[in-house]
């Protein structure tokens, strides 16, 4: 192990991993049986329908963080070794180590775990992701570049909001105050592609349902990462459709900012960003949903909208507090790149972490563990002190998280400006948020506004938060 390491588990320094503990055989199960088939099941990198209806019939994930905190009694915050056999995981509890596994990745924890590899190798074989260090020093900076990371409002930000409003407000076309209508998921989703297309890829994709089919095909596959063989024909035929906008890339669009002639998988890099946008959209529908059973936040979103300005911290903060109760990715995961050695215990190269991020969520001490609360986030995307990280952080933080919570919280506020909302399918109370919420099932009530911003009505069963 070299020095850097050795500084970072050593005694001396807290957020490292003073000890790891080991659970029982029995345990192991536990968690396996309750925590990783559950996330798995569900689908890690696309969302299966009939999984989410079950888990939040059966309330899969509130059970998945009552096992977490059965392992915190019994064993501490310490790290916990779980031996599974040729694949050994450490299960991270306290949010220092998390920093530290964040802060130190790609070394010693590797974002390229043997998981990871397997699944996007169905679509992105080349991405930066599942790179070796050397060739993540190379791409990392095109997706920054291309995505503004630093930035908290992209340069092409007013045309990305003149997209979503011209897509968006297509839905209200038809509808009045006495004429209502209800939204899906289904619906929602289709205008949402379209939005993603045209801003990825230029407008001239606008309509290229295609595209997305075929990539949806192939993450179904790698939903079962290893365990299906890849499609190699589908594959191709998706890098082809992704070739013809990359050759001639579209003034405007994220691919324009992408270096020209260049040698970087370009297809492997852009699949990333239309797959990543996928969870954007159901974080934006549960924020509708959200927002349709909280009156008072409802119109803080709506007074928003009224400011010109194009940066809107609180409808940010309300897309977060839904990646907070639900998140996209419950699950961040890592691979260590070496042994590591902490205290008498040694930690073998290749063991996967696992950052489980509902059980840092929905931690019973948090007064808001299961109500929304907007405040807690001030103009962060993330709060590593409490294990709130919905982008990750450190140097491997998503390359998106300035750029998805913009483009977000131009979609709530395109509907807020012209429609009241109410939720009416599932009910929700808002003391105590379910532990799932399936966005499939979700429907809302779309009513044109006829005079002013006014709070929506909540529906029986949501009283005023």
């Amino acid at each position: 192990m070299n020095s850097r390491n050795r500084a970072i588990f050593s005694r001396e320094r807290p957020a490292g991993f003073v000890r790891i503990n080991r659970a029982s055989w029995i345990d192991t199960l536990r968690v396996v049986a309750a925590v990783m088939v559950p996330t798995a099941a569900k689908g890690v990198i696309i969302r299966r329908p009939i999984m989410e209806r079950l888990a939040q019939r059966q309330d899969l994930d509130t059970g998945a963080v009552s096992q977490m905190q059965r392992l915190v009694k019994k064993y501490g915050r310490e790290p916990l070794l779980l031996p599974i056999p040729f694949r050994p995981q450490l299960l991270v509890f306290d949010p220092s180590d998390v920093s530290t596994v964040l802060e130190c990745s790609a070394q010693p924890f590797a974002t390229a775990t043997w998981v990871k590899r397997s699944a996007l190798a169905h679509f992105e074989p080349k991405n930066v992701l599942i790179s070796d260090a050397a060739r993540r020093a190379e791409l990392r900076p095109i997706h920054e570049h291309a995505l503004a990371s630093a930035d908290r409002l992209h340069p092409s930000s007013a045309g990305f909001k003149t997209i979503v409003d011209s897509e968006l407000l297509e839905i209200l076309d038809g509808i009045g105050s006495d004429r209502p209508n209800e939204l899906d998921w289904s619906a929602f989703s289709r205008a949402w592609f379209r939005i993603v297309r045209r801003t990825v890829l230029g407008d001239r994709a606008r309509n290229d349902v295609t595209l997305t089919k075929t990539l949806n095909d192939l993450r179904s596959r790698a939903n079962w990462a290893f365990a299906a063989s890849i499609d190699r024909r589908k594959r191709r035929q998706f890098q082809l459709q992704l070739g013809q906008y990359l050759r001639e890339p579209e003034e405007g669009s994220l691919i324009a900012r992408l270096p020209k002639g260049s040698d970087f998988d370009l297809e492997s890099q852009v699949a990333q960003w239309l797959f990543a946008f996928d969870a954007a959209g159901v974080a934006v529908f549960r924020t509708l949903a959200l927002l349709a059973c909280h009156p008072s936040y409802w119109a803080n979103a709506v007074d928003e909208v009224k400011d010109p300005d194009l940066d809107r911290p609180f409808t940010r903060n309300c897309l977060l507090e839904a990646l907070r109760l639900w998140p996209t990715t419950p699950v961040i995961l890592r691979e260590l790149t070496e042994d590591v050695k902490s205290g008498d215990r040694t930690v073998v190269r290749g063991t996967g972490v696992i950052i489980f991020a509902p059980f840092f969520h929905r931690d019973p001490e948090l007064a808001y563990a299961n109500r929304m609360e907007p405040s807690i986030w001030g103009r962060n995307d993330t709060l590593p002190t409490v294990g709130f990280v919905p982008f990750s952080a450190g140097a491997a933080i998503c390359p998106a998280h300035n750029l998805v919570p913009a483009i977000a919280s131009f979609a709530i506020g395109a509907l807020l400006s012209e429609a009241d909302i109410t939720l009416l399918q599932p009910s929700l109370t808002v003391d105590d948020l379910p532990g799932t919420l399936n966005h499939f099932d979700i429907r809302l009530r779309l009513s044109k506004r006829p005079v002013k911003a006014r709070a929506p009505h909540a529906a029986a069963g949501f009283p005023p938060h």
